[in-house]
């Protein structure tokens, strides 16, 4: 059923324009391609019926989020946001016009960038078989130089199944069913996987090595997806849905984006306060500004202050699973190993979307990772001041 804050005449014989020509592929391949696509629409439903289920939230027709750790925490309706309520427009109309909307489907088996985790995930996709995209064992091995990034994406290569599979990945309650790798294992294994900072770039020396060679994310629906869609009824499309991981005993440096992002954790936690966020809003009283141009302003804040521990909050797939990061939202995700028997095989897993990616003007794709203020250039840690530089928003 559409939520009633939806217009049934904008989800009903909805016209899509597509980024890309249609795939063709041959009758042998096609049913492939099917099933990617059957787990795509089983995957897009389930987070559409999550993002506005109001059961337990105290909102109306929608889903609570954490949006600020910061003094206590604080929440928000997801529905209040235009850009969310865009985005699960656009899911109900893909999913009400399947037919429709597969026209801008394509397995993207001609994308060299994107990457087959292997190991018993392929090993259980027939559709993964059936692509043979690069896995990640070549990738590590003959697109990363760094030694420990090398070792550690290894290490991640090798636990890759067992960190997206079994009884620790749990759906939370909102879900209407599960749409993890244990339910989906072929979108799961043939979405197509980039480990974002592996690659030498600029950007890195900002950046920790077990990151580096300890986090990955594919998206579903998006620009970069399997489903690019560039407009619906005249509408351009910012949705950009998929899954990331992110290896425990890791740090995800403090960074920020100029477009809106949100999490659903999926994992049971090994122990308390195991998977902890930071997120401070750029107009928070606690960020202060030291430079601005026209295209940046550059703020600092002080991680290291008293009681800094309680700038960070616990989430998990049964408490406050659910983030959700506007325009320019410094945050941070620091996941404790040390509870996990074997900490090499865990990792948090999430459902991933960012809700306004066609706006190019506003650092389209990019992730601007924060840095030492006393020592520019290097990562910024925990308990020091840390700078960021966030992006103008134009509208």
């Amino acid at each position: 059923e559409i939520p009633d804050f939806l217009d049934a005449n904008e989800i009903k014989s909805a016209k899509f324009s597509c980024l890309a020509e249609q795939a063709k592929y041959s009758a042998d391949d096609q049913k492939y391609v099917d099933i990617l696509w059957d787990e795509t629409l089983t995957y897009l439903k389930a987070y559409a019926i999550a993002l506005t289920n109001d059961q337990t939230s105290g909102c109306l027709n929608s889903d609570s989020a954490m949006i600020d750790s910061t003094e206590g925490g604080q929440r928000m309706c997801l529905m209040d946001r235009r850009d969310m309520k865009l985005m699960v427009k656009n899911i109900y109309q893909v999913i009400n016009n399947a037919d429709e909307a597969k026209k801008c489907f394509g397995a993207r088996e001609d994308v060299a960038w994107i990457y087959n985790p292997g190991g018993e995930l392929t090993e259980n996709s027939p559709v993964a078989k059936w692509l043979n995209r690069t896995t990640f064992e070549t990738f590590f091995k003959e697109k990363v130089t760094n030694p420990e990034v090398k070792k550690l994406g290894k290490s991640f290569t090798d636990n890759f199944y067992k960190m997206v599979t079994g009884d620790e990945v749990k759906m939370p309650a909102v879900f209407p069913y599960d749409i993890s790798a244990n339910a989906l294992p072929n979108l799961w294994a043939a979405a197509g996987w980039f480990p974002m900072y592996a690659e030498e770039s600029k950007r890195n020396d900002k950046n920790f090595n077990n990151i580096r060679g300890g986090y990955a994310y594919a998206e579903i629906f998006g620009h970069w997806g399997l489903l690019r869609i560039d407009e619906i009824n005249g509408e351009k499309v910012g949705a950009e849905v998929g899954m990331t991981v992110q290896s425990v005993d890791t740090l995800y440096p403090f960074h920020n984006h100029a477009i809106s992002e949100m999490y659903y954790n999926m994992r049971v936690p090994a122990c308390t306060n195991q998977f902890k966020t930071m997120a401070i809003r750029e107009d928070s009283p606690l960020v202060t500004t030291v430079k601005e141009d026209d295209k940046i302003r550059r703020v600092q804040f002080d991680e290291g202050q008293h009681n800094s521990q309680t700038m960070w909050l616990s989430g998990s797939s049964e408490q406050d699973p659910l983030i959700y990061f506007h325009q320019n939202t410094i945050h941070a995700f620091d996941v404790d190993g040390s509870c996990e028997a074997k900490p090499e095989e865990r990792a948090i897993v999430s459902v991933w979307a960012r809700s306004n990616a066609n706006d190019k003007r506003n650092d389209y794709g990019t992730t601007l990772l924060c840095e030492s203020a006393e020592n520019p250039g290097t990562p910024a840690k925990r308990g020091e001041v840390i700078q960021c530089d966030l992006t103008k928003i134009k509208w």
